[in-house]
């Protein structure tokens, strides 16, 4: 077993596909299935199956992935500057868009109690917005979704991509909605939605207005408690990054199912941090960072 090992599992659980991971990590995809292959020998455990969701991990393999997550960033910790005095001051300021919110809490809290001396502060906001912010020296760290088109316009700016991302429809279980896998737009026109003030989100509804008629919007808000009240009480569905939906609370509570959206062109988008390229993020920062994406990576297991 070796370090390069341990990436290229946790990099095909991310992305769910070996050739993705073998894609993101510059390599050929038999070279790291051969790799997998020898580790899954040497350990003598299958760590993937594979599924009509892609490629998961077994139970033996996301105990496997979460201590191999946990070795990288202890390596990545132990890389850091400032490690020799152990001790980190300054000033941290990163925002995410809605979902990601509890595992930002929790780094913080994590944070400040190993480094008291650290100033935090955390933000929730649209991705549009935290790429201004960071332009404007007012955030130093994001957690973002992009569209690949825009990638291009992040000049200036440093995107690390971590997953790959569609917009998908959340509904209570006991909806009529929920009785679909797949909804096409003319089912999913019949049905009342609450939706996030979002870029993403206005620029499906623009799509779907212009080919398929009006959707029965409820409300647009900033507030996502306001949305997961909604579904919760079966109100109204709404309109979501898959990879924030499958981190939604109610999600993992059995109180929302996820539905595939059919039959609509979404442009290809990528979800991950961004963080200026000329300001470099300080120890502290980078500290924070690391731990921050720990945190995302094991609750996406």
């Amino acid at each position: 077993m070796n370090l390069e090992q341990l990436e290229y599992i946790v990099e095909i659980a991310k992305t769910r596909s070996f050739s993705a991971a073998a894609l993101q990590l510059h390599m050929t995809q038999s070279a790291i299935s051969q790799s997998v292959q020898r580790l899954e020998q040497e350990l003598q455990l299958t760590i993937f199956e594979r599924s009509r969701q892609g490629t998961i991990p077994t139970e033996e393999g996301k105990v496997l992935i979460e201590q191999a997550i946990d070795i990288l960033q202890r390596v990545q910790l132990m890389r850091l500057t400032g490690e020799e005095s152990g001790q980190l001051s300054g000033s941290i300021h990163a925002a995410t868009f809605p979902s990601v919110m509890p595992y930002l809490i929790q780094t913080t809290a994590d944070m400040k109690l190993e480094y008291p001396d650290l100033d935090i502060s955390i933000e929730e906001k649209s991705s549009m917005d935290i790429v201004e912010d960071i332009r404007q020296n007012r955030t130093q760290l994001g957690f973002i979704a992009i569209y690949n088109q825009q990638l291009s316009g992040l000049n200036g700016l440093r995107f690390s991509p971590m997953y790959t991302g569609k917009l998908v429809i959340g509904a209570h279980p006991d909806s009529q909605l929920a009785q679909y896998s797949r909804v096409t737009p003319e089912q999913l026109i019949q049905h009342k939605l609450a939706l996030y003030n979002d870029r993403f989100v206005h620029d499906f509804v623009d799509r779907f207005t212009d080919t398929y008629g009006a959707l029965s919007i409820l409300f647009w808000t900033n507030n996502s408690e306001a949305i997961t009240s909604t579904m919760d009480s079966g109100l109204a569905a709404s309109i979501g990054h898959d990879f924030s939906l499958y981190q939604h609370p109610l999600y993992k509570a059995g109180r929302i199912k996820i539905i595939e959206i059919a039959d609509i062109h979404q442009p290809d988008m990528q979800i991950g941090f961004v963080q200026s390229q000329a300001r470099p993020l300080s120890p502290g920062a980078e500290r924070f960072a690391t731990r921050f994406r720990q945190a995302i990576e094991m609750a996406h297991l």
